[in-house]
């Protein structure tokens, strides 16, 4: 039988970060998701199929355990080695919240578990971007323009502020990577991160 060809996709993060509920908004499927409990505590994987194309028949995508979960990576870390392995892409999910030094860290260890024999592309993902974790003295942040569905003018200035914190902080950490604001909530940049992520 001839083995179906597929891309596969990595997505890791720190707990929260939103990983599984990205990957539900971006391959329609159903990874259990929770906004104040972990539930991801397995390497889970799941294969879609993709319209025909030259290159890949589907798409294999990859939930890991969130970094940081516990006081190290070291219970996780085969499954973070077999997912990377077999990995065509990343996709480093992060959020407005700057405790980047766990990540750094993880990264840096990671590059090792890279396969040296192909070429693995890195997106970083920029969920919750409609948070309100980042706020003005009066509390009067307004993150979102509903009218637009898209984030307002404070939170641009916000993005491109942690775009560049996150490219500071990550830069030759792993691999060259782009950064991509999205809201899986608000189905906000779900199909500009898709294309990322595909290359197409």
């Amino acid at each position: 039988m001839k083995p179906l060809k597929s891309y596969n996709v990595c997505f890791i993060g720190r707990t929260g970060n939103g990983k599984s509920s990205l990957i539900n908004k971006l391959f329609g499927t159903t990874f259990a998701t929770h906004s104040l409990v972990s539930c991801t505590k397995e390497l889970y994987s799941v294969t879609c199929m993709l319209p025909p194309n030259e290159h890949y028949e589907a798409i294999t995508a990859y939930d890991t355990p969130g970094i940081g979960e516990y006081s190290n990576d070291s219970r996780y870390w085969r499954f973070y080695e077999d997912a990377v392995g077999k990995a065509d892409c990343i996709v480093l999910v992060s959020t407005f919240d700057r405790t980047d030094a766990p990540v750094q860290r993880f990264l840096r260890a990671l590059k090792e578990s890279l396969d040296p024999s192909k070429e693995v592309k890195f997106v970083v993902a920029l969920n919750h971007i409609d948070s309100t974790i980042i706020s003005d003295a009066q509390g009067l942040y307004e993150p979102w323009n509903v009218e637009t569905n898209g984030p307002s003018e404070e939170c641009l200035k916000n993005i491109e502020e942690r775009t560049a914190i996150i490219h500071e902080k990550l830069d030759n950490k792993l691999l060259p990577f782009e950064v991509i604001p999205v809201c899986a909530a608000r189905d906000y940049n779900i199909e500009k991160l898709k294309e990322q992520i595909l290359n197409i």
